[in-house]
């Protein structure tokens, strides 16, 4: 990549600095208006609901049982948030979108150097505005977390190799940024960017430079010093239990394994990346054929191109080949995409090597097409699927309309108004959803609202939750106080042993088709009272709230 540098450092730093504030506002747009999502964000927000009940901020549990899915960082940044704005959704999630829009800030300015400064402003503006940003940086999940601290490691270990004066710095901010994304996720913190590292060095033949220029011997204790100690902590606390438990269920489980459905094809990260780029991805084909044409010099001449592929093609392959797959496990692939994507567009808009337009053409009657498919599928597909939601057709219009304007852009040569127009076509898109199919989307999920019925009937008075042949982790967190325990009986006797044996009432929560059976089962010396109804998106049927009390004879 050529580094070219055309902006001042007080005009570049100005730009990154609003960079970060629209990334934050962007964020931010919404972000507290809504429920949790199920089920990855109830979870981690009830394992923090019950830190605090406990007052033990080492060990995760959920539903008073040992919680092994993640380590503890994302919880202390929940924590704080919640310090500051409650244990409600916007406190909850407040730390993901700070940590995007540093993530954003950081992307911008660290890139700098290694591809100039205008290609490293498209670089952050391009992962701001993605369709896949809108979605994990205003989550209650460790993704953001762990997106920060990896392509801090991977960004800084490869500045380190190209610019000599800063080796040492920045050698050490990548074993800490290392160390940081353990802590946050495990050990492909430092597994997948470690391996990211070694391919790169033995592709340029170089392995050495781990051990004499890499500075291993200082980096691996700075890496223990920081990730280790909680490690430890909560293995003395659970027995060890919780370190075991997460290497092999949350980790070797879940790469030789399929768990939760989430299953794919080898090929399933060649649809879904461009997907989640959008609507920048109609420009890969652009931005990677340069790639292409140099792949005979690539490895020797171009040490910053065989970095960042190898970034790419080591964390896709590595997840392509697990039983588990998620959108959300390849996002830390995305920078170099962003990089590869912000140095092409910078070379069309200044001219250097214009994009042709007919290719232009193409990729923005792609995102039409896109924009269109979205359009008839809000139409048709969706209130089929899901009656009570209804049409949502505008969620296709800022990709459509976008594309066409931006092509008439095209037609007129104007290269920086259709590049603004995408953008703003991409706002448009998250300002669509979080202002009209988010509040709809969240009168499907009724576990908030079942929350606050059981708070007006009980009124600070002990009570018990329960769910029958359904559970979904919202429920737990909106239903219970504390670390109140969630039952889900599976027979009637159960159900009656819980009624027996806990403080009454006892709030039911079940598929509503069951209602009329369990009322039956339920003995004469109970009161069934129905007390909310809904439909509930993830599981495409009505719900029923019941509150279940015994008979009690004044005198």
């Amino acid at each position: 990549m050529a580094l070219k540098q055309t902006l001042s450092n007080s005009r570049f730093y100005f730009l990154c600095g609003l960079l970060f504030l629209g990334a934050l506002a962007l964020f931010a747009y919404h972000s507290g208006s809504g429920s949790l999502w199920d089920i990855d964000e109830p979870n981690n927000a009830q394992a923090l609901k019950e830190m605090f009940a406990r007052h033990n901020f080492v060990v995760p549990l959920f539903n008073g049982t040992l919680r092994v899915a993640k380590p503890a960082l994302n919880y202390w940044l929940m924590w704080g948030g919640v310090e500051l704005f409650g244990m409600n959704s916007w406190g909850l999630r407040m730390g993901s979108v700070l940590v995007g829009a540093l993530f954003i800030l950081y992307l911008t300015m660290s890139t700098r150097r290694l591809i100039g400064p205008g290609p490293a402003l498209l670089t952050g503006l391009i992962a701001a505005t993605i369709l896949h940003s809108q979605i994990i940086f205003r989550a209650a999940v460790p993704d953001p977390l762990l997106i920060l601290f990896v392509s801090m490691s991977l960004i800084s270990y490869l500045r380190a190799y190209q610019f000599p004066d800063e080796r040492t710095i920045s050698i050490w901010l990548s074993y800490a940024a290392m160390a940081l994304a353990t802590l946050d996720e495990g050990p492909i913190g430092f597994l997948i960017p470690g391996l990211i590292i070694v391919v790169f060095l033995l592709l340029r033949g170089n392995l050495s430079y781990l051990w004499k220029e890499g500075r291993l011997q200082w980096g691996l204790p700075l890496f223990l010093l920081l990730s280790l100690p909680w490690y430890v902590a909560v293995g003395v606390e659970t027995h060890w239990r919780w370190d075991l438990g997460f290497l092999l269920r949350a980790n070797i489980s879940r790469y030789n394994a399929e768990m939760q459905g989430h299953r794919g094809p080898f090929f399933y990260y060649l649809i879904t990346i461009p997907l989640a780029l959008l609507p920048w991805s109609i420009f890969l084909p652009q931005a990677l054929l340069p790639l292409w044409q140099k792949r005979r010099q690539l490895i020797q001449d171009h040490p910053v191109d065989t970095f960042l592929i190898s970034w790419l093609l080591v964390w896709v392959i590595f997840f392509s080949i697990s039983a588990t797959k998620l959108p959300n496990y390849v996002w830390e692939a995305y920078p170099p995409l962003f990089m590869f994507l912000g140095v092409r567009l910078h070379q069309a808009l200044t001219g250097e090597k214009p994009l042709q337009r007919s290719g232009l053409y193409g990729s923005l009657l792609a995102l039409f097409l896109v924009g269109m498919t979205l359009v008839m599928a809000g139409t048709f597909i969706v209130p089929v699927k899901i009656p009570p939601l209804g049409s949502l057709y505008y969620l296709g219009l800022p990709y459509a309309l976008s594309a066409l304007i931006a092509m008439l852009w095209v037609w007129k040569g104007q290269i920086g108004r259709w590049l603004s127009t995408l953008t703003i076509g991409a706002a448009a898109l998250t300002f669509c959803l979080m202002t009209y199919t988010e509040p709809a989307l969240n009168i499907l999920k009724p576990s908030a609202f079942m929350g606050e019925k059981i708070r007006q009937y009980q009124d600070g008075k002990p009570y018990s939750i329960a769910a029958w042949h359904w559970f979904q982790p919202n429920f737990l967190f909106y239903a219970g106080r504390g670390n109140m325990i969630l039952h889900r009986p599976k027979q009637i006797s159960e159900l009656l042993t819980i009624l027996h044996h806990n403080p009454a009432p006892l709030y039911l929560v079940l598929p509503s088709r069951e209602v009329p059976n369990i009322r039956q089962l339920l003995p004469d010396n109970l009161t069934v009272q129905t007390i909310y109804v809904s439909y509930e998106l993830y599981n495409h049927e009505n719900l029923t709230l019941l509150r279940i009390s015994r008979i009690t004879h004044s005198t």
